[in-house]
């Protein structure tokens, strides 16, 4: 099967030449998204010789990894992974994220740094973040049944179907929760499956004080609209 990273990046010019290197090595294609960084994270790209999509504007994490999906949906890959450009992903652990969907099981898998089966203890979330990770994850199971451990992770996998679905309408802001929210909605089968993390070694979080604070109520709104949609 046909795989294809998709690693979107905004001021990442730091930490994407070793990532690039890590995922060329473990045999995978690339494609980096450069949301109109402002340093220079597309030559720090292209320079490793890996296709770059450059947006002109920046869309967000949600905008960046769409523009992905319809990369890949044009060039008929099977499987797409996310990897963060941060490098807090270790490309070693692909074949995990994809596994279940080689084997036919899911449509879309989520690596979790908190499943009960493995849970990443070495890894550090910040308080706040990890306080909005339990507000998705709460959510989600009260509305769908559903309990993923890690909703907001970005390190995921989804079978050609589920990118052919987001590559026409994929949410915006914060989209990683409210995604499996609109997946379970229309029938994709989603499975967790543990992953590690590792720490961010150079350039800063997008992921600020303010951001954290505002992020339960705009999962709060994502989910309440998703679900009015639906009805």
């Amino acid at each position: 099967m046909r795989v294809l990273v998709v690693v979107p990046a905004f001021n990442e010019q730091e930490s994407l030449p070793a990532l690039i290197s890590e995922i060329v090595a473990a045999g995978y294609d690339i494609v980096v998204v450069d949301d109109a960084s402002t340093d220079n994270t597309e030559q720090a790209a292209r320079k490793n010789g890996v296709p770059v999509i450059s947006l002109s504007n920046n869309l967000g994490i949600g905008g960046a990894v769409q523009s992905g999906f319809l990369f890949a949906l044009r060039r008929d890959y099977d499987i797409v992974v996310q990897v963060d450009g941060d490098g807090q992903h270790d490309p070693r652990q692909i074949s995990t994220i994809i596994g279940p969907i080689v084997a036919g099981e899911a449509d879309c898998v989520v690596g979790s740094r908190y499943h009960p089966a493995r849970p990443d203890t070495d890894y550090r979330t910040p308080i706040l973040r990890r306080m909005g990770m339990r507000f998705s994850t709460a959510i989600l199971w009260l509305v769908t049944g559903v309990r993923i451990y890690d909703t907001t992770s970005g390190f995921r996998a989804l079978n050609r179907k589920a990118v052919a679905f987001f590559a026409r309408r994929y949410p915006s802001d914060h989209p990683e929760a409210e995604a499996l929210l609109v997946l379970h909605q229309v029938g994709f089968r989603i499975v967790e499956v543990p992953v590690s993390m590792r720490s961010r070694k150079a350039g800063s979080s997008l992921f600020s004080l303010f951001r954290a604070a505002v992020y339960p109520l705009r999962v709060t709104v994502g989910f309440l609209g998703q679900a009015f949609k639906r009805a």
